[in-house]
């Protein structure tokens, strides 16, 4: 499966806003799951577009997926000492996912495997050298999805993000020699 996939502006990340809250909304409904109500912040967003790069991926004209990716560490991890020893002072060139996201009823098709497939080119493409990443820790699908992926866990941190309250996350890398396309 090859899917259109294109960086998207400030002026667009309104569509992607809203996919991520329809997500944050199922998983919500669905997984009891409330890490993502409210949605991420669209201020938020807007700054990602500017200074991260936010894709849409689309099937048949519809945008399905979206994920943030950048080299820089995001702010958060500086605030976890153990991880940002590990992570933030480390040489390596790293390209850091966060809000991967399929529209709900297009979830288990192969486009979130997709998507981390595409993310492990654009790494490859920007010379780093290892993919990280961090997942909600009680949602264990996604634990599970990562983890068959070949992504392993580095460990896990607590954090207080507003407007989501304390959050458990568990920290995934995958070195570049692991990567599923060449």
């Amino acid at each position: 499966m090859e899917l259109p996939c294109q960086q998207m502006s400030p002026g667009e990340v309104e569509q992607v806003h809203d996919m991520l809250r329809l997500c944050g909304l199922d998983m919500q409904e669905r997984l009891g799951l409330s890490h993502w109500v409210p949605p991420y912040p669209l201020e938020a967003l807007l700054r990602s577009a500017q200074e991260r790069q936010v894709y849409a991926v689309f099937l048949e004209g519809h945008m399905v997926a979206t994920f943030t990716i950048g080299t820089q560490i995001p702010p958060y991890y500086r605030e976890i000492p153990a991880l940002w020893e590990r992570w933030g002072l480390s040489p390596t060139r790293a390209l850091y996912v966060n809000r991967l996201a399929v529209l709900p009823a297009l979830q288990g098709k192969g486009i979130g495997r997709w998507c981390m497939r595409r993310i492990e080119r654009l790494a490859l493409a920007q010379g780093c050298e290892v993919i990280r990443l961090d997942a909600y820790g009680k949602h264990l699908g996604l634990l599970t999805f990562y983890t068959k992926l070949g992504y392993v866990s580095q460990g896990h941190f607590f954090f207080t993000l507003p407007p989501y309250g304390e959050t458990e996350a568990v920290c995934f890398e995958k070195p570049r020699q692991d990567f599923a396309v060449r």
